[in-house]
């Protein structure tokens, strides 16, 4: 198991603020960071490479398509959007040698639209990403989809429909992410979903976020349940902390963060790892 921290914690980009993270979250114990990446053109792909060597940080990534993209629909502009975005984030992850990039990639964050049937939206979508699925499994990158609650977006909610659109890809790369707090909400039983999800062969990533944002650990998860049933279907890959800052007006928006989750965020990575190990270790 590895244990690594989203830096949305921090600031909406891999700058200097979240920069200056790396060293303290080392000291801490955590494996590695993930990097939102929005703005691909403006990554410094050397220094976060040397930065991450210097202090044994693996990196993984996530993204979300810009407002007003497609990939849907006869919009040629919008599908033109999303298509740049997606392939200029898949080459920065290969250059970082970033091997999971995960997030709610197949829509824009906020993004309800129902302009046409869902099941035509999501077909439509999986075929888009036909394409850069093959590229990714080429370079070793594993495309980590992440189903958001009702209040986020409309294309994939349940783990159920999220393993049907990675099938409609196609793909070895065509994997989910599921994150404990938008499970909270759309799934029955969390634990069941991560078992089908495992089932299916498309459990790629996992993050852990308390229901309320808060540090994790601290709100109503059902954290032995998950951890246990991770154990139990052998998974071994990375368990990374997720909540938000609320300094960027469109991440505050987006999560509706309309509270401070936590008083600090270096104290909420030290508690939540602390936290999530120990759940591993009494089962």
């Amino acid at each position: 198991m590895r244990f690594g921290v989203n830096m949305l914690l921090f600031s909406d980009g891999p700058n200097k603020t979240v920069l200056d993270q790396f060293s303290p979250l080392a000291d801490m114990g955590f494996d590695g960071v993930e990097l939102p990446i929005f703005a691909p053109e403006t990554v410094d792909i050397d220094a976060i490479r040397k930065l991450a060597d210097q202090h044994d940080l693996k990196l993984t990534a996530t993204g979300a398509p810009p407002p007003g993209s497609r990939f849907y629909g006869n919009d040629k502009a919008a599908r033109k959007a999303g298509e740049k975005y997606t392939r200029d984030l898949i080459k920065v992850c290969s250059q970082l040698g970033i091997k999971v990039l995960a997030g709610p990639l197949f829509k824009p964050v906020g993004d309800t639209d129902d302009s046409m049937p869902l099941e035509q939206q999501r077909r439509e979508t999986a075929k888009s990403f036909k394409p850069w699925a093959e590229e990714a499994d080429e370079l070793g990158i594993r495309l980590a989809f992440e189903p958001l609650n009702r209040f986020e977006t409309n294309l994939l909610n349940t783990t159920e429909d999220s393993i049907a659109f990675c099938e409609m890809i196609g793909s070895p790369a065509a994997q989910l992410l599921l994150d404990t707090f938008h499970m909270h909400i759309e799934e029955k039983d969390t634990p069941s979903a991560l078992k089908a999800a495992q089932k299916a062969g498309v459990l790629g990533h996992i993050h852990f976020s308390e229901n309320d944002r808060g540090t994790v650990g601290s709100g109503q998860v059902h954290w032995c349940d998950v951890a246990k049933k991770l154990k139990k279907i052998d998974y071994d890959d990375w368990i990374v902390l997720e909540s938000f800052c609320q300094d960027n007006q469109a991440i505050k928006r987006a999560v509706s963060c309309w509270r401070p989750f936590f008083k600090d965020p270096l104290e909420f990575c030290k508690k939540g790892l602390k936290f999530a190990k120990s759940q591993f270790k009494c089962h």
